[in-house]
C-alpha cells in the first residue's frame, strides 16, 4: 500500500466532502455468509472515513470497527471524524500488516482502495485477522457511463503524463471472483451489483473529479484555475452547467469467507 500512501495528501478534506459513501445493502448483504460470533469489522485504507460511516451505520452500534488507515493527513480527517465515536477506532497500520491479533476480526472490508495494496501480501494478512468463518470482501462504487463523465475522462487522457487509457485502468481495479474463490483458506465467493442514484450541480461534478488521483496528475502540471476552467467548459459545452445532473451509480461488492476447518 505504501505507493498510494502519500499520493492523497492535501485531499482529506475534499475526499470526506465529496467522495459518497455505499449503500447500506453492500454491507448488511455480507452478514448472511458470516460463521462466526465476533462482532469487529475492520475497515481496510478507511481514507477520510466515507466508508466507515457507511458501514457502521449499515451495521448498527452492537458492532466494534477498526478503520485503518496509513496515510497521515486523511487519518487527520478520520481521526476527527470520529473523536467523538467510542465503537471506532483509528489505526495507523497498511493493508499488508493491521497490526491485528489473530482470528480478531468477523468482517474485513476493502472499499474502493484495494487496487493500491499489494494483493497477495493483504490477502495473506487478511486471512490471518480473520476469524474462521469471518468474511472477506472487496467493495467499490462505479459510475455509469454519461456524457459529462466520458468527456472528464478523455480531458484526463489528453493532459495526463500517467494515464492513457482510463477505462483499462479501471478495469485493473476489479478483483476477479474466481480469484478470490482460489484463495488459500477461503471458499464460497460471492459477487453482488447494487444501483443508486444521485444528483450533482456541474461544480459538485467537479470536485467529485478532483478527488481522481489521475486529474491531480493533471492539476500538477498546468494548475488547479486551468483545470477547473476547462471542466467547466466542458459542462457548458454539454449544456449541464446550470441544471442539476443525475449520475447513476453501481456498487459493486465482491466477498469470500474464511474456511472454519
Amino acid at each position: 500500500m505504501k505507493d498510494g500512501v502519500d499520493r492523497f495528501d492535501g485531499l482529506a478534506e475534499a475526499y470526506e466532502m465529496h467522495r459518497p459513501g455505499y449503500p447500506a445493502i453492500a454491507f448488511q448483504a455480507l452478514l448472511a455468509d458470516l460463521r462466526c460470533r465476533a462482532k469487529v469489522a475492520v475497515d481496510v485504507g478507511a481514507g477520510p472515513g466515507n466508508s466507515t460511516d457507511s458501514l457502521r451505520d449499515a451495521l448498527g452500534p452492537e458492532w466494534r470497527y477498526i478503520a485503518i488507515e496509513p496515510g497521515r493527513d486523511m487519518r487527520r480527517v478520520l481521526t476527527r471524524r470520529f473523536s467523538m465515536a467510542p465503537d471506532v477506532h483509528i489505526a495507523d497500520a497498511s493493508a499488508e500488516d493491521m497490526k491485528l491479533p489473530d482470528g480478531f476480526a468477523a468482517l474485513i472490508v476493502a472499499c474502493t482502495a484495494f487496487h493500491w495494496f499489494e494483493i497477495a501480501q493483504f490477502y495473506e494478512e487478511a486471512r490471518r485477522v480473520l476469524a474462521p468463518g469471518g468474511v472477506l470482501a472487496l467493495v467499490r462504487n462505479r459510475r455509469k457511463p454519461l456524457a459529462v463523465i466520458q468527456a472528464f475522462d478523455r480531458y484526463i487522457e489528453t493532459h495526463s503524463s500517467e494515464v492513457t487509457d482510463l477505462a483499462r485502468r479501471e478495469a485493473r481495479k476489479e478483483p476477479v471472483v474466481r480469484d478470490l474463490a482460489q484463495m488459500p483458506g477461503f471458499m464460497t465467493a460471492r459477487s453482488c451489483t447494487y444501483p443508486w442514484t444521485n444528483e450533482l450541480s456541474a461544480r459538485g461534478l467537479i470536485d467529485l473529479y478532483l478527488t481522481r488521483s489521475t486529474l491531480w496528475g493533471v492539476v500538477r502540471r498546468i494548475g488547479l484555475s486551468r483545470v477547473t476552467a476547462d471542466l467547466t467548459a466542458i459542462c457548458t459545452e454539454l449544456g449541464v452547467a446550470e441544471e442539476p445532473i443525475r449520475i447513476d451509480w453501481e456498487t459493486t461488492a465482491k466477498w469470500v469467507r474464511k474456511r472454519t476447518d
